[in-house]
């Protein structure tokens, strides 16, 4: 493994945690958070067992730990936890969108290693970025913006992360391919913890910024 992998690989690795931790913390919730942590690990192990590269089974194994993913994301975003995390500021919300920019650029360089298709980088099919970046830029004015701003700034974000999440998708070796190369480095250790942690923790985002907005009438 040279310089460039090492990097990398602990950058997912350091980038997942560190998400999984703060979400964690916002939830504010024991519960909550043991039960994150046994999804991170969960998803760690699969890799780590190879089960995740079974692209033959029908379902794949990885579009079921994608799914599951995304369904205990949106139990949590509509959950008590998820309103707690709703209550923080909307420009934490907000802001917090922008660790996707360093997502974008490890996924970016993986490419060049050979890992990623290319599909899934900005020079390919994949403009999450835009994300990353507006929310740096709307995050110091989001509760002074109008609120229709920041909903269509979210509506935006999340239709690009479930793009993003389509081609990944149908890259896969399955029946249902229809990008190339395929998409076979997110089942394995530590890049599991891309679709397992990092799109479920920018979903859930997007969940709580619209529950926050749909709630109230003006943004506090």
């Amino acid at each position: 493994m040279n310089d460039l992998s090492f990097l990398v690989e602990s950058g997912f690795a350091v980038l997942a945690v560190i998400v999984a931790i703060v979400v964690a913390a916002a939830t504010r919730s024991a519960w909550v958070s043991a039960g994150i942590c046994v999804w991170v690990l969960l998803a760690a192990l699969l890799a780590k067992s190879g089960v995740l590269l079974r692209f033959a089974t029908v379902p794949p194994p990885i579009g079921l730990l994608i799914l599951s993913g995304c369904a205990l994301t949106l139990w949590l975003g509509f959950s008590s936890a998820g309103h707690r995390i709703a209550s923080l500021p909307v420009s934490w919300l907000v802001g917090f969108q922008s660790f996707r920019i360093v997502v974008e650029i490890l996924i970016h360089r993986s490419s060049t290693l050979g890992l990623a298709p290319p599909q899934m980088t900005w020079s390919g099919m994949n403009f999450d970025i835009l994300t990353g970046v507006t929310a740096l830029i709307i995050a110091p004015f989001a509760s002074r913006v109008p609120r229709a701003m920041v909903f269509a700034w979210n509506t935006m974000g999340l239709g690009l992360l479930l793009w993003v999440v389509l081609v990944a998708a149908l890259s896969f070796p399955t029946a249902f391919q229809v990008f190339h190369p395929d998409n076979i480095w997110v089942a394995r250790f530590p890049y599991v913890w891309l679709p397992s942690v990092l799109v479920t923790a920018a979903l859930l985002g997007h969940v709580v910024v619209f529950r926050k907005l749909l709630k109230t009438r003006a943004i506090l």
